[in-house]
């Protein structure tokens, strides 16, 4: 089975399929269904990068001779990687209701994709990180090019107030997208509407997800801030502007789409969680001790002081926050969280919090084929390991 960039209804597939179906002889036609849309779900995916491109080109040409601009414009660009996930959970809501308009499906794609690069770039800067997927992010770059000018304080500064109107950038191209999008106006309001509110949220989980480090392990809300940080913009937005811009989703799919989106976004966070100290940094792309040693909310965390000796918990004090940790400490601290039984238990809300996300599913009308189709990616994410 592969990651939740992507699915694949291979055997586990078939399983799936034969819970949606139900009846004898409804796996095979499920199945069939599931793989049709999986296939014209990676060919909307495989025309985002394109549509996104096309987006940017828009912004930069009437910018005439405003060099910075279009300077900004190329670096944005320039920000690609990732798995679009939420380009590929967009086209999949929106082919598996019932939609047919090819533009429509490109035009949520690619808004979901700038949203996310918008907020990525503005997220870097909060965390004071300067690389994304292995390579320099725009903060990075743009510091980079700036160390011949001035100090390197200025330096710094001029990076981070690229970002941060970057970020703004493509926010507002996202909004855009979706306001330009060829549905019915009626179809276009709610889709903005949509995209503000998932919006909202996501900078109230920022906000608590910052504030947190002020906070002690135990009085931190991680749950709530993976619902508002991750679920709302990455899995819920996605999924309801689909079914929105199809035309098809009545209220209880709108609902169940949100529920299944609020429980998967969560267990992805923890799993990226988990990864981000257990993982395998060839994999993931990231450290697996900066989490560690800046102090991070996680819900792993919590599980590690609720389930340690007052020995081990005084340890957790000592060692976790710290800058300097060493390397020994960054271990003694993940020996904590395995002997504790942290580990295990954070992996088994994991699997129950997809298990809530399929559950969510079930009586809400969807198609087959979509509930198909979201169910082998819920089922993925407990054992992803990038």
């Amino acid at each position: 089975m592969s990651s939740i960039g992507s699915v694949r209804l291979d055997g586990r597939g078939e399983r799936t399929a034969e819970t949606a179906g139900g009846a004898d002889g409804g796996v095979g036609r499920v199945e069939r269904a599931g793989a049709d849309l999986v296939s014209r779900v990676e060919a909307a995916v495989a025309r985002t990068p394109a549509a996104v491109s096309a987006a940017w080109a828009a912004v930069d040409a009437p910018a005439g001779d405003q060099r910075e601009l279009r300077e900004l414009v190329d670096r944005l660009a320039a920000q690609r990687g990732g798995k679009y996930l939420r380009s590929r959970l967009a086209a999949a809501a929106y082919l598996g209701m019932g939609g047919t308009d090819a533009g429509a499906c490109d035009a949520i794609a690619a808004a979901v994709q700038l949203l996310h690069v918008g907020l990525c770039v503005h997220d870097d800067l909060i965390d004071g990180d300067d690389r994304r997927h292995g390579r320099p992010n725009l903060f990075g770059a743009t510091r980079e090019s700036l160390r011949s000018i001035g100090t390197v304080a200025t330096a710094d500064h001029r990076a981070a107030s690229a970002a941060l109107l970057a970020g703004d950038l493509a926010i507002g191209e996202s909004m855009a997208i979706l306001g330009r999008a060829p549905v019915s106006d009626r179809i276009r309001v709610s889709l903005v509407l949509e995209a503000v509110s998932a919006l909202e949220r996501a900078i109230s989980g920022e906000l608590m997800d910052v504030r947190g480090e002020e906070l002690s392990p135990e009085s931190a809300r991680p749950a709530l801030t993976a619902e508002l940080k991750t679920s709302g913009y990455s899995i819920v937005l996605p999924l309801r502007l689909g079914a929105l811009a199809s035309g098809r989703a009545d209220a209880a799919a709108l609902v169940a789409l949100g529920e299944y989106g609020r429980h998967l976004g969560v267990a992805y966070q923890f799993m990226d969680d988990e990864l981000a100290v257990f993982g395998d940094p060839a994999r993931t792309g990231k450290s697996t001790s900066s989490d560690i040693r800046s102090g991070k909310r996680t819900f792993l965390l919590q599980l590690a002081y609720a389930g340690s000796s007052e020995h081990d918990r005084a340890s957790l004090d000592r060692d976790v926050g710290r800058s300097d940790l060493s390397d020994a400490g960054v271990e003694r601290v993940r020996a904590i969280m395995r002997d504790s039984g942290a580990l295990e238990r954070h992996r088994a809300c994991i699997v129950r919090r997809a298990t809530d996300a399929v559950d969510a599913l079930e009586g809400a009308g969807l198609p087959e084929s979509l509930v198909a189709y979201l169910t082998v990616l819920a089922r993925s994410v407990p054992g992803r390991s990038a």
